[in-house]
C-alpha cells in the first residue's frame, strides 16, 4: 500500500507542486481544495502524470467542511500519514498595521489561524494510528524591511507558536504525532503577484525542499526549519530547545 498524504490549498502553487513530485514517488495524494472546479481540474492534470489522487473538499473558514473531510478519510484512507497545511490567505499585502482594516486581519486569522488550528485537531487521531507527521508551511515569525505585510505575518507568527506548544503537547503526553513548520523562502506564486528577483525561488525548487522533509528520517518536533543560502536547509529552532 502508498503511503498516503493529505494536502490542502493543493489546486495551484507550492501546494500543487508538493502534490505532483509526492504522486511521482507513489504517493496517494488527497487534494485539499475548496472549489470544485478548481480542484478537479488539478486532479486531472495530476492524473494526466499518473499520480493517484483524489479531491477532497476542504474551506478553512468552514469548519464542517473538515469534519466531513475527516470521517470520510478515517474511514476510505485510514492509512493517512502526512497532513501538510498548505492552504492559507495573504490578507492585504500593502496595507501597514495602522492602515489594516479589522476584518482583513481577523480574516487572515480565520483561515491561516483557526482553519489550520481546525485542521490539527481533527486529523491527529487519524495520524497518530501511522506515528505520522503534520507539516505547517509558515514564514519566519518576524518580517523584514522586504517583505512585512501586517495580516500575513501576524497569522504566521501565531502559527508558529501554534506549531511550538503543539509539538511540546504531543511529547509530554506521547502523542505519536510529529508536528513542525516549514519556510520554503519566498516562492514566486500568485500569494505574491509572481514577484521574481534574485532572492525568490521558483515553484518547483521549493516544493522540493518540502518534499525532502517529508520524507527525511529526522525528528523536527515542534521546530521550524527554515531554508538559508543556496538549496541547504537548515534547522532553526524557535521552541527554546
Amino acid at each position: 500500500m502508498s503511503e498516503t498524504v493529505l494536502i490542502t490549498g493543493a489546486n495551484k502553487g507550492i501546494g500543487f507542486e508538493i502534490a505532483r513530485q509526492l504522486g511521482q514517488k507513489g504517493w496517494t495524494i488527497l487534494l485539499g481544495a475548496r472549489n470544485k472546479e478548481r480542484g478537479l481540474a488539478a486532479v486531472k492534470k495530476l492524473r494526466a502524470q499518473g499520480v493517484e489522487v483524489e479531491w477532497v473538499p476542504i474551506d478553512l473558514n468552514d469548519l464542517a467542511t473538515i469534519h466531513v473531510a475527516a470521517d470520510k478519510i478515517a474511514s476510505v484512507h485510514p492509512e493517512l500519514k502526512v497532513l501538510v497545511n498548505n492552504a492559507g490567505i495573504a490578507g492585504d499585502m500593502d496595507a501597514e498595521p495602522l492602515a489594516t482594516k479589522t476584518a482583513d486581519l481577523k480574516a487572515t486569522l480565520d483561515v491561516n489561524v483557526i482553519g489550520n488550528f481546525e485542521l490539527i485537531k481533527t486529523f491527529t487521531p487519524i495520524l497518530e494510528r501511522h506515528h505520522g507527521r503534520i507539516v505547517n508551511m509558515t514564514i519566519p515569525a518576524a518580517g523584514n524591511r522586504f517583505f512585512h505585510p501586517f495580516a500575513y505575518c501576524t497569522s504566521k507568527s501565531a502559527l508558529n507558536q501554534m506549531t511550538k506548544m503543539f509539538g511540546e503537547s504531543f511529547r509530554s503526553q506521547h502523542i505519536p504525532v510529529e508536528i513542525f513548520g516549514v519556510v520554503p523562502g519566498g516562492i514566486t506564486t500568485d500569494l505574491n503577484n509572481h514577484m521574481d528577483n534574485r532572492f525568490m525561488r521558483s515553484v518547483e525548487d521549493g516544493a522540493g525542499s518540502v518534499v525532502k522533509l517529508i520524507l527525511d528520517k529526522h525528528h523536527h518536533q515542534g521546530k521550524i526549519v527554515t531554508r538559508f543560502g543556496g538549496l541547504k536547509l537548515v534547522k532553526k529552532v524557535i521552541t527554546g530547545h
